[in-house]
């Protein structure tokens, strides 16, 4: 190893750390230093390949690059730190599809959206900015002053006369760490105008398939009034009253009447908000009505989980794990689909990506068994028995651990664009982007984090098109997948919300894919059937084939014309497959 290639890599670990508009110069520096050898050497296990194999392992073992490594990952922290707190809380408030403010227990505001600034019209400096209701304002200083440690209040019981419409308030305590030096808690106000007229009762209605008048009952709940009172408006005993809103908690799936309210929040923001805001709700008329909608649940460890429900309310469970960094949206013509065909997509974000907390120090065949651990209690937390499984390229592994775990909670394993195998001789077949970043995780994973925040970066300032399309350049199928606007924008979307706080998820998701899991799979009670791009460049078609010859009772079905992005050109294959073996159970294997 000469001085001059210790030094140049030691000059491209540190330039990862700047403006990500050098992300391709970058990136080829340090795959040229690390294993151009190789890529000359064709993959041939020749004099050259392996002189490249101990550059690659005395790079690894120096304890000079290793310090620079550590003061380039510390680099990159101090500049997330100094943005961080700004994009954190602004990224939660933007997830949140109404008027939203965080705010301390003096009242002061911290942060706002972009939709409390339109309501508004200005800045909102106090609390008493954002809640005009004197009453309101109230009930609101004395929670928020406090010491229980009660997490949510709804306020729910003024109108609003200029907008003839009932409005809402929720206030919820969150941790102060979402914001560095922030002392004492932080609360996320939001404030939401009902503005139920007939049409919107009845889009949810027949979103969560409530009767007429169980769907007026849950209106005039969530506008604050008390069961009596909806009782003598409604002309019947508060007995029935009562069982209407069991029934009504039965058919939404909520635990009380203020999660009720939250669920309504949800639905009437998402139809307020304003244009180029993603909606809640996918909808052109009653007919199609479909839900994208996201929530958090708090894990028994203390742990935060968000998931991404897709369908229809109470349909026939599919369980998504995701893909990174594309993320786990369908488009919105495959959600109308799950609509009719009465499906219900649940996609828990694993450890590190989404909102869902960090898996903490575990190793990462831990962090697998992690993730499926959380998919296991999301399922009971909704009251799922069991669920057909679709797993989306590098959610294979996790998939598959899920059904190694808990096989009584599986009903069906389907895999997109990807087998749960590896052979280190297919790195040499993989175009060089994804190629490197596979190298990386199998001889040089102290270096990944780095290379992996530098591509965060150009997600985050602007280059997020540019990135999918570059790193699906190679595959002519894809190109022309991406030539559809949404899909492109889900992918970008889904990147930038994928791994919006940090590295982890993406270095755990890059170590998976080059991990071999056959005898995992070939164990199992349950078989993957997996569809895959007959033009897939990034994944070859050969890689499932090998799979499903090594794994008896796998199958395999080849999409022609398809690539990588198979989940988003072929949705209709994926759906097809999903009702098929809804509609035929597999047989489990002995």
């Amino acid at each position: 190893m000469s001085r001059i290639d210790h030094s140049s890599l030691i000059s491209a670990i540190y330039a990862a750390t700047l403006a990500p508009r050098d992300f391709d110069r970058t990136f080829d520096t340090l795959d040229g230093l690390l294993f151009e050898a190789a890529d000359l050497a064709s993959g041939e296990e020749t004099a050259r390949v392996v002189e490249a194999g101990r550059m690659v392992e005395a790079f690894r073992n120096d304890p000079d690059i290793l310090t620079h490594i550590e003061l380039a990952r510390e680099i990159q922290s101090r500049v997330g730190r100094q943005q961080t707190p700004d994009r954190k809380l602004a990224g939660l408030l933007d997830a949140v599809p109404n008027p939203s403010w965080f705010i301390d227990q003096s009242g002061a505001v911290v942060a706002a959206n972009e939709l409390a600034s339109a309501k508004l019209g200005r800045k909102a400096r106090l609390l008493g900015d954002c809640v005009a209701d004197p009453g309101a304002e109230e009930r609101i200083r004395a929670f928020i002053k406090s010491r229980d440690r009660e997490e949510l209040l709804v306020v729910a019981d003024y109108f609003d006369p200029a907008r003839k419409s009932q409005t809402s308030v929720l206030v919820k305590r969150v941790s102060g760490d979402l914001l560095d030096g922030q002392p004492g808690a932080l609360f996320l106000l939001t404030v939401v105008d009902f503005g139920f007229d007939e049409q919107t009762r009845q889009l949810f209605r027949d979103t969560y398939g409530l009767t007429d008048a169980e769907s007026r009952i849950a209106v005039l709940l969530a506008s604050g009034l008390p069961r009596a009172e909806i009782a003598v408006r409604r002309g019947v005993s508060v007995d029935t009253v009562n069982t209407q809103i069991k029934t009504i908690k039965q058919k939404t799936t909520v635990r009380d009447i203020p999660a009720l309210v939250r669920l309504l929040c949800g639905f009437s923001a998402s139809l307020l908000a304003t244009p180029g805001m993603q909606s809640t709700i996918v909808a052109s008329d009653v007919g199609s009505l479909a839900l994208r909608t996201s929530h958090h649940l708090i894990l028994k460890d203390g742990r935060r989980l968000e998931y991404l429900e897709q369908g229809v309310a109470n349909g026939r469970p599919v369980l998504l794990f995701h893909n990174l960094p594309y993320g786990a949206d369908l488009p919105e013509a495959a959600i109308r689909r799950a609509r009719r065909d009465n499906l219900r997509f649940i996609a828990p974000y694993r450890p590190g990506s989404g909102d869902t907390s960090s898996a903490g120090n575990v190793d990462n065949d831990a962090y697998v068994s992690q993730t499926a651990g959380d998919a296991e209690e999301l399922l009971a937390h909704l009251g799922i028995e069991r669920a057909a499984l679709v797993a989306h390229t590098i959610g294979v592994p996790y998939a598959l651990r899920f059904a190694s775990l808990f096989p009584e909670r599986v009903s069906a394993m389907i895999a997109v664009a990807r087998a749960p195998i590896w052979r280190d001789e297919w790195i040499s077949r993989t175009p060089q982007r994804q190629r490197m970043i596979q190298r990386l995780a199998r001889h040089f994973p102290k270096l990944l984090p780095v290379v992996a925040w530098s591509m965060i970066a150009c997600l985050e300032r602007g280059f997020a098109r540019e990135f999918v399309v570059y790193a699906c350049k190679d595959g002519p199928a894809d190109s022309v997948a991406l030539a559809n606007t949404e899909t492109l924008d889900l992918i970008v979307q889904g990147s930038i919300d994928g791994m919006r706080h940090g590295t982890e998820a993406f270095c755990r998701d890059s170590v998976a894919s080059v991990t071999d899991f056959t005898g995992e799979a070939k164990s199992c009670p349950h078989k993957f059937h997996i569809l895959h791009g007959a033009d897939d460049r990034i994944v070859d078609v050969s890689q499932s084939m090998a799979f499903v010859e090594e794994v008896p009772g796998s199958t395999l079905e080849i999409v022609e014309r398809a690539g990588q992005l198979l989940f988003y050109s072929h949705w209709q294959r994926v759906m097809d497959a999903v009702l098929a073996k809804l509609e035929q159970p597999e047989k489990l294997s002995a």
